[in-house]
């Protein structure tokens, strides 16, 4: 039966899948851990790869499928060794057995992990240099980034146009979650975006709406930060359980809520293009995000002209040289340009050149 069901994945054929661009390439190492949240495009990603390998040189499966039940491993390696396959992907592998040796093998999960002779590899969803190149409608920088923030940066969703996003993003979140207790929980941490938070006052506050044990929240909780659905960002050099939530996607709570925050969405889509250049970030009260290894603050003013805004940042310079921080970004929507307030260097600059200039 086994050998059947190999056979019939082995006939399976990729050719002539198209993907826009993505920055993480699958061609250089030949064990790859490929982990991300759903919705990042690790399936198509992959696809894409397996369209440009020859025919017969690969075998796909996936264990999402409700048709594969169970893989043998003897079973498996023998298939391998008979059809001479040099490309292996377990798409979201249980890591129940050691995959068999090939000359590539690519692994997919939705959580982060570690696997020896393996290099793991993260993707996120789109960031905005990538989403340029899957806007359609493409203009300007400030108009494709109205789209980007509306949309949101899941690619499946921004491919949908801005007629049908909101139907596909509820199509999407709703498939995601078939325990309505961790979705209530998951819409809940949502409209905290950008908002200092502790676990206890979470807990308490959704307790308010649906029985549940204090147990049974934080394991909902370190789950969704497992499958890298929300993030929670400590202070910088401080020890508090109060720290900074952040979603993976920026848009979520605009889908979810009709309640609207840009200085918050904006925030959240600084963060999204922060994770993925940057091992350590922080927040601080009075900055948005701190990196410490660049000694660079970071701080998001959308909507301040540029008078107000250079009195309001002179106000901060004490606090960032307590903090070693001499460097500070402001994102903005329009004004640019740089100044010098007591010994602290302020660099103020739009959205669209903060995300492509590294």
């Amino acid at each position: 039966m086994q050998q059947r069901l190999l056979e019939l994945l082995y006939e399976k054929e990729f050719k002539g899948i198209k993907i826009l661009p993505r920055k993480l390439s699958l061609y250089k190492e030949s064990k790859i851990l490929l982990c991300g949240p759903r919705g990042s495009g690790k399936s198509m990603l992959i696809r894409d790869f397996l369209s440009n390998e020859a025919f017969g040189s690969y075998l796909y499966i996936d264990f999402d499928d409700f048709r594969v039940d169970k893989i043998d491993r003897d079973i498996l390696q023998n298939f391998i060794e008979e059809k001479k396959i040099t490309t292996l992907v377990l798409e979201n592998f249980d890591f129940s057995f050691t995959p068999p040796p090939t000359l590539k093998i690519i692994i997919t999960a939705t959580k982060k992990k570690e696997l020896d002779g393996f290099v793991t590899k993260i993707l996120y969803p789109l960031d905005f240099e990538e989403f340029l190149l899957f806007e359609k409608r493409f203009v300007n920088e400030q108009i494709a980034f109205n789209n980007f923030s509306l949309m949101g940066s899941y690619p499946f969703v921004v491919e949908s146009g801005r007629e049908f996003y909101e139907h596909r993003f509820h199509l999407f979140l709703n498939s995601l979650f078939d325990n309505k207790t961790k979705f209530f929980i998951f819409k809940m941490l949502s409209l905290k975006q950008s908002s200092f938070i502790t676990p206890l006052s979470l807990f308490k506050e959704i307790k308010e709406y649906i029985k549940i044990s204090k147990d049974r929240f934080y394991a909902i909780l370190k789950e969704l930060q497992e499958e890298m659905f929300i993030y929670l960002v400590p202070k910088y050099k401080q020890r508090s359980h109060e720290k900074k939530i952040y979603m993976i996607d920026f848009a979520i709570r605009g889908v979810i809520s009709y309640e609207k925050d840009f200085t918050k969405r904006l925030e959240n889509i600084i963060f999204t293009e922060l994770l993925k250049k940057e091992e350590e970030i922080y927040c601080d009260t009075n900055f948005d995000f701190i990196l410490p290894k660049k000694q660079i603050a970071i701080i998001s003013m959308p909507f301040l002209p540029e008078g107000l805004l250079k009195n309001r940042l002179k106000l901060l310079s004490h606090q960032a040289k307590k903090l070693n921080i001499f460097n500070i970004k402001v994102i903005t929507l329009d004004p640019q340009f740089i100044f010098k307030y007591d010994g602290v260097s302020f660099e103020v600059l739009n959205f669209w050149n903060f995300s492509l200039q590294e």
